[in-house]
């Protein structure tokens, strides 16, 4: 026979966070703070939520820094190569990227780029972050290299040194002036840096 005025079974608490902004608020803290220096307090007070809440939905710390890492390349990096991908000439495409660059360098909190702060950070010591690194990096060397290749063909620039050569070496100083601006805190030379990439790019 039932009990009367029995109460209903709970099947669990329902999610009360939005994933993807909770997730969006993740990265914000690790950008600002990098991987060692973040703690659970920290990812508490960004989110809102418990550190139970958020070990349920992502894991445990070096599992929730997986996924904001590629929540980072999912957005940041996607977004420079749709304005390599976009309107205009090659070479103005490549300013907007290298525009981009100054503005994370001059950012107040000296975040730089999540990317090569955690590059400097942790290295290849986790396998599965420095995979989705060299993966990233890769795709937007070969994004480069297709703009650059885009140049060469109308006759902007010249084909020596090659697309693949001129991407690498635009990367890898851009990474270099937000590692700087990171590390100094001081934006300056990031942007002396990234201001002559760019005049020696219209000049090649």
């Amino acid at each position: 026979m039932p009990v009367e005025n029995e109460s209903p079974r709970r099947i669990g608490r329902p999610r009360r966070f939005d994933r993807e902004q909770t997730l969006l608020a993740i990265v914000d803290v690790f950008w600002r703070l990098g991987f060692n220096q973040t703690s659970f307090r920290e990812l508490e007070a960004a989110t809102g939520e418990g550190r139970q809440s958020l070990v349920n939905a992502f894991g445990d710390k070096e599992s929730i820094f997986e996924k904001a890492i590629q929540c980072y390349i999912d957005h940041r990096v996607n977004e420079v190569i749709d304005l390599l991908r976009g309107e205009g000439e090659p070479l103005d495409r490549i300013a907007k990227v290298v525009a981009r660059w100054e503005a994370d360098a001059k950012a107040p909190d000296d975040r730089g780029c999540l990317l090569v702060n955690t590059g400097g950070e942790i290295g290849p010591k986790n396998a599965a972050i420095a995979d989705r690194m060299a993966n990233s990096t890769q795709r937007l060397v070969n994004e480069f290299a297709k703009t650059y290749q885009q140049a060469m063909r109308s006759g902007v620039i010249a084909t020596k040194p090659t697309a693949k050569s001129l991407a690498r070496l635009t990367v890898a100083l851009g990474d270099g002036a937000l590692l700087q601006a990171r590390v100094s805190g001081d934006a300056v030379a990031a942007k002396q840096t990234l201001t002559t990439l760019t005049e020696l790019i219209r000049r090649h």
